[in-house]
């Protein structure tokens, strides 16, 4: 978050000196092409690790828009845009291909501003996504988040004229095609094993009893008691602090909690394991056992059926060994 908001300071300052002509316009230029760029490979490195994950958000967005028919091509727009996204700040780097790439990028920040305003204000996607699991975003936050680069993009649209190659050509061809390679190597090995390097909550090594805990420290939900009073036979909200019991002939209705400012959440906040057969949450007795294996099916309609034969004789020796075994699933 820091890190973000320093860069916002520096991209804010520089306009602000371009335009006080404190400095020229092509420092102005050079620092907000630099840092927007420099964001723009940022942005979509840490999105395309887990390809897989910024895919399930895009769903999100498809099932809230009505467009569930896009959901079978979730994964290949979450490689396509993290790619895009990637290239822009590479491109706006080198300075080449500006005014197409700049074209470009402003159709993009127009979109996710019209996304991230759209989930704030609606609430009905509370983590945009945009910088996958490394960093989780309020919606408001990063609705202003967008609002600022927005600006920073209409800056450089206008004084494209400015932004100039820092490489010869050779060099740049070289440097295009080995950064291509490179960003697609990572989401095919994010897909065929796990992230090169991995912020989801449940990466090898992390530990589900401590992701489930909060800090001593941590931000508390705000609530804020709305009560109702009829008053000459209307209806009327109030606040505690304004004390409508005090007010004469107030008839009291109704009273309900607001949620005003969201608290702090725990790293893994949606493990719970139900046992249906008896209607128990039985998650703490199960983490609390030394051992235990746990087979997992998101879907039981989906699963791999082979892959299911290849485990059972591992789950036969577990079992063999007293080392309880359970499958789970999110299906019915």
């Amino acid at each position: 978050m820091k890190f973000l908001v320093s860069i916002f300071i520096v991209q804010g300052l520089s306009v602000l000196l371009g335009f006080m002509k404190l400095i020229s316009k092509q420092s102005m230029v050079n620092v907000l092409r630099f840092t927007y760029g420099t964001f723009l490979i940022f942005s979509g490195f840490v999105k395309i690790l887990d390809p897989l994950g910024f895919s399930y958000k895009l769903q999100e967005y498809f099932e809230v828009f009505g467009m569930e028919w896009l959901i079978s091509f979730s994964l290949l727009l979450a490689v396509f845009i993290c790619v895009f996204e990637i290239f822009i700040g590479l491109f706006l780097l080198c300075g080449i291909h500006v005014k197409r790439t700049l074209y470009s990028n402003l159709a993009l920040m127009i979109g996710f501003t019209f996304l991230t305003f759209y989930s704030a204000y609606f609430n009905v996607v509370t983590d945009c996504g945009c910088f996958g699991d490394f960093m989780k975003l309020e919606p408001w936050f990063s609705f202003q988040k967008d609002i600022i680069l927005l600006i920073v993009s209409m800056v450089l649209f206008r004084y494209q004229v400015r932004i100039d190659p820092i490489f010869n050509q050779k060099t740049t061809n070289h440097l295009v095609l080995t950064s291509f390679v490179v960003i697609l190597f990572v989401p095919i090995y994010g897909l065929s094993h796990l992230p090169i390097v991995d912020f989801r909550a449940y990466k090898i090594g992390a530990s589900i009893v401590e992701g489930r805990k909060l800090p001593d420290d941590a931000k508390k939900d705000i609530y804020e008691d709305v009560w109702y009073y009829e008053i000459q036979g209307e209806i009327q909200e109030f606040t505690t602090s304004q004390k409508p019991w005090d007010i004469e002939g107030a008839v009291f209705k109704d009273r309900v909690s607001k949620l005003i400012s969201k608290g702090d959440e725990p790293l893994i906040h949606d493990f719970d394991i139900i046992n249906e057969m008896i209607g128990m949450d039985v998650t703490d007795s199960l983490l609390s056992m030394e051992r235990i294996i746990l087979v997992i099916c998101y879907d039981i309609e989906k699963t791999n059926l082979d892959g299911h034969d290849q485990i059972d004789v591992f789950i036969t020796n577990s079992m063999a060994s007293n080392i309880p075994v359970y499958g789970l699933s999110s299906s019915s």
